[in-house]
């Protein structure tokens, strides 16, 4: 069942919010960086509490195949409260919903976002020594 509190994200509409979580963890977020990620196929979820998006993820539409869960942020002040499963949920679903297969990367020391990724059913794929070690492709 989706989380009703997810919600796609608008480039234009919520800019500003994106904007605030970007800076939050130390990163800048500008129109033009907005409007290049959107061409190059992402498209933002994400629960906003306030005046504020609490937790965000994309669908990265890479290929016409295969996309990908990616950019998965919450708040440090509203982690462990299951804002990044319903996210992650609600992204995961759009990506099946559309007849792709659902795929994440995120670094091997990451325990959350690998149980978070393990909980909505994707599993780790070998990693070949020719790829990055630093990253745990999983499927």
């Amino acid at each position: 069942m989706p989380d009703p509190r997810v919600r796609w994200l608008d480039p234009d509409a919520d800019f500003l919010l994106m904007c605030e979580l970007w800076q939050d963890n130390g990163a800048s977020l500008s129109r033009q960086d907005s409007k290049d990620l959107h061409n190059e196929g992402y498209r933002y979820c994400g629960i906003i509490e306030g005046k504020s998006i609490v937790a965000l993820a994309a669908v990265w539409m890479y290929s016409a195949t295969a996309w990908e869960l990616a950019a998965v942020q919450t708040q440090q002040g509203n982690r462990s409260r299951g804002y990044s499963k319903a996210v992650c949920s609600f992204a995961t679903a759009h990506i099946l919903a559309n007849g792709r297969t659902a795929t994440c990367s995120t670094r091997a020391d990451n325990v959350p976002m690998l149980r978070v990724a393990a909980h909505l059913g994707f599993r780790p794929i070998n990693i070949t020594s020719s790829q990055s070690r630093a990253r745990r492709p999983i499927r």
